[in-house]
């Protein structure tokens, strides 16, 4: 697919308010690229945002820059790869210096009203939507998205981090903690985070209750249009977001140099 001009401002856009909402514990800027380090915990969080450029090093020096600034880390090299990336053949590069392809990604929007038409809330479902990380929330992440211990730490340190407006929701079903989701809210767009249904209230309509709510929390938050990422063999996902309204605006996958 070939993006025009507008197109490419927005993809940029969105990567650029999707790099804020989840903020990696170290970040080195070197010449536009960021190389992002978070204790080796998600993909997002530990590659590099190409979607800039300098003119101080040629690109052999900034690839040689990023190896090392992972392997001291103990952490494979890592791309996050979209059609905004800089210079624009660098996913062949990367493949031809032997980075594997990982992660294909949907990014898909919709605007506000649009999500508020097609959800509706359910009294069954009280939502809470708290504007800071707390740890009951962050237990029912854990749990639905099957976080060890071990790696714990490092999500509840993006969590806490990020920068933006964020709305924590937690949906209850009979009296018991069902979902949770985030939403964080900047410069009129609303992006859709972690929502994770526990796995004995699944098929019960959670997650649209809880969009809704987050939608509302939105409008609140002066947002009209909403952005998500979705992996591309999500699809029960892909299904639920497409009679939502939401549409692919493009994809982003990961390079990863495995020795």
């Amino acid at each position: 697919m070939t993006h025009q001009p507008q197109s490419m401002q927005l993809i940029h856009f969105i990567e650029e308010l999707a790099a804020n909402a989840w903020p990696a514990e170290i970040v080195q800027v070197v010449d536009g690229w960021r190389l992002r380090f978070n204790q080796n915990v998600t993909r997002r969080a530990n590659s590099v945002w190409p979607n800039q450029t300098g003119d101080h090093h040629t690109l052999k020096e900034k690839l040689a820059l990023v190896e090392d600034f992972y392997v001291r880390r103990d952490c494979p090299p890592r791309y996050h790869i979209c059609p905004a990336a800089h210079p624009a053949n660098l996913d062949k590069i990367l493949a031809n210096h032997g980075y594997t392809i990982d992660a294909r990604t949907a990014v898909q929007t919709a605007s506000l009203e649009t999500i508020l038409n097609r959800t509706e809330a359910n009294p069954a479902h009280p939502v809470a939507i708290g504007h800071s990380f707390n740890e009951s929330w962050f237990d029912l992440y854990c749990h639905g998205e099957h976080v060890s211990p071990d790696t714990a730490a490092a999500r509840r340190g993006i969590l806490q981090r990020i920068g933006p407006h964020t709305g924590f929701a937690s949906l209850q079903i009979d009296g018991q903690p069902a979902a949770v989701g985030l939403a964080v809210a900047e410069r009129g767009w609303l992006g859709l985070f972690s929502l994770v249904t526990h796995p004995d209230f699944r098929r019960q309509g959670a997650a649209i209750s809880l969009i809704h709510a987050l939608a509302q929390w939105g409008q609140t938050h002066h947002t009209s249009r909403v952005y998500l990422q979705v992996m591309t063999d999500n699809t029960p996902a892909l299904t639920l977001y497409a009679r939502l309204g939401f549409e692919t605006l493009y994809h982003y996958h990961y390079r990863e140099l495995v020795r």
